[in-house]
């Protein structure tokens, strides 16, 4: 009797043992199968703390300003959920300046010393009128002098900045300033750029210019920015912050006994969606000979880890050329989430001024494709920029020209790696409250 229940004691043990390692991990192949970070369609994600601000606030009129017994305390919490490294800053709106005043945003808070929001005559618009050019400091990248000089071209007599190239006469130069080591290409005499930008995390190119453009487009110190790099095997729950805007009540008409305030917190950043899919490289698509593999449409499911997905890529082959129809799509999760044109991000923030055009949405930039480990992005038209439908769904064409004699490699797979920026926002709005005691 002992021990059959030994025995059963023993079976009840093991099985305990077998559920927890297969609940715990899966294995194919023999090999364990780790946490996924670059699917989903998420990026920064914010919400108020908990009574931050409160549903209500009790205003003691009888309080003096400076003692901050009227302060509301407002506190929003950061993740970023997606895999790119972002960079921007919050904007907080919604409420009467003559009634309420918040730290960097109205000129009668207690303590303030400075202009605290945007200033009109300085704001980015990816246009200018000098031939000046300006210096970003090129933060977490290591570059030669710590500085990277955009340049400027003319379009249409227009001063821009050329997003592709951001000034300089190829992408080559560019990422060689970001000492990323370049490299000549087999194709047109283009002087390319190494996969040694891949090994960078996703973003990572993207946002020292996001830091220049709103240290010196957009707004002054007072203003809450934000750095939180993305999920990874290093960091698998990516960054997070909380960033606090302390707003203090001011005189309330005396016969104002209670009203509803809301506060609106408005996010603007930089984003980044990278695909890495497998294609099929044929330059004598018609040879009817044995081949490892055939040109076709790749799918790639369930998101990059971003809120623009890459959806699938079309192979179009031909003798001595091939050409990819990237498809991606806009996977928007609520009512307030915005793609902006990067160059039109300073718009989100409520108080700029500027009006959002349909032109100033919903455009997002291809930052670099690699057939391999050579550099095609020059080669995707229309000017490496997608402009996405009302339904969020868009698509770009990238063409190669194989070199002579490269049909005696036969047919191979290969790695088709993307990489797109796009400017993004994200809005919460909570309501307090005010009753005077």
């Amino acid at each position: 009797m002992m021990r059959e229940l030994k025995n059963k004691l023993f079976l009840m043990v093991t099985l305990a043992c077998v559920l927890i390692i297969i609940t715990g991990c899966t294995t194919i192949g023999g090999n364990t199968t780790s946490k996924k970070y670059y699917t989903g369609y998420d990026s920064i994600e914010m919400n108020f703390l908990d009574d931050s601000p409160p549903p209500i606030f009790y205003y003691d009129s009888a309080a003096d300003l400076a003692s901050q017994v009227n302060t509301i305390p407002i506190h929003v919490e950061l993740y970023n959920k997606g895999s790119s490294d972002s960079y921007g800053a919050l904007f907080i709106s919604g409420f009467d300046p003559t009634l309420v005043a918040v730290q960097g945003y109205t000129n009668n808070y207690p303590g303030y010393t400075g202009v605290g929001q945007y200033r009109p005559t300085n704001m980015f618009s990816g246009w200018y009128t000098d031939s000046s050019n300006f210096a970003i400091n090129a933060i977490n990248i290591p570059t030669a002098s710590g500085d990277i000089s955009l340049g400027l071209t003319s379009v249409g007599g227009n001063k821009i900045i050329s997003f592709s190239s951001f000034g300089f006469s190829d992408r080559s130069q560019l990422f060689n300033r970001l000492s990323f080591n370049t490299m000549g290409s087999q194709y047109a005499g283009y002087g390319g750029v190494s996969p040694g930008v891949m090994n960078a995390r996703i973003g990572a190119a993207l946002n020292p210019i996001t830091m220049g453009m709103f240290n010196s487009y957009g707004w002054s110190a007072w203003l809450q920015k934000f750095q939180l790099e993305g999920r990874n095997s290093n960091n698998p729950s990516g960054g997070m912050t909380v960033v606090e805007f302390p707003a203090t009540l001011l005189d309330l008409p005396p016969s104002l006994e209670e009203f509803e305030q809301p506060i609106q917190v408005t996010s603007c950043f930089d984003y980044a969606t990278h695909a890495t899919a497998m294609v099929c490289v044929d330059p004598e698509p018609n040879s009817n000979v044995v081949k490892i593999c055939r040109p076709t449409t790749v799918s790639l499911a369930s998101g990059q880890g971003a809120p623009v997905a890459i959806t699938s890529v079309e192979q179009r082959p031909a003798k001595g050329r091939t050409t990819f129809i990237i498809n991606v799509h806009h996977n928007r999760k609520n009512a307030g989430d915005m793609l902006y044109d990067y160059f039109s991000l300073y718009k989100c923030d409520p108080a700029a001024g500027g009006i959002v055009k349909t032109t100033d949405k919903n455009v997002v930039y291809v930052g670099y494709v690699y057939l391999s480990n050579l550099d095609i992005t020059m080669l995707c038209l229309p000017d490496q920029i997608i402009r996405l439908d009302a339904s969020g769904n868009g698509q770009i064409t990238c063409s190669v020209d194989f070199p002579q004699g490269m049909a005696l490699n036969g047919a191979y797979r290969a790695p088709l790696e993307i990489e797109l920026w796009y400017g993004y926002s994200k809005t919460i709005v909570r309501n307090v409250l005010i009753k005077r005691i």
